[in-house]
């Protein structure tokens, strides 16, 4: 394979890489974000990071969506220097951790909700 090739290949989504990359971006983009807002308009909910329990009032949602964005990128980078079969565990970690905490908020969202 030469270097063009390579460089063409590499921004190719190969397999279940399309569909993985969706599903994080549904659930850790999305779900988390949206479960984690819903959430903390409920009494007694609280947001249990460290990095966003410092930021206060409305500020945490900016800053919520700007550490998605850096771990976004920080995955598609491991993404793009990761050569082909392994490359797709990239999206799918990002995936089975966007899943986990969607759930988890939506527990707690439900557990808080039935009081």
């Amino acid at each position: 394979m030469s270097p063009q090739n390579h460089a063409e290949r590499s921004w190719q989504l190969d397999g279940w890489d399309r569909e993985l990359w969706l599903l994080s971006v549904l659930f850790f983009g999305v779900g988390d974000v949206v479960t984690t807002a819903v959430g903390l308009q409920i009494g007694g909910v609280v947001e249990t990071s460290p990095v966003l329990s410092a930021a206060e009032g409305p500020a945490i949602y900016p800053t919520m969506v700007g550490l998605k964005l850096l771990v976004f990128g920080g995955w598609y980078l491991l993404w793009r220097v990761t050569p082909a079969p392994y490359r797709v565990g990239a999206p799918l970690g990002l995936a089975i951790l966007g899943v986990a905490a969607t759930t988890l908020n939506l527990v707690v969202v439900l557990t808080a909700i039935a009081g």
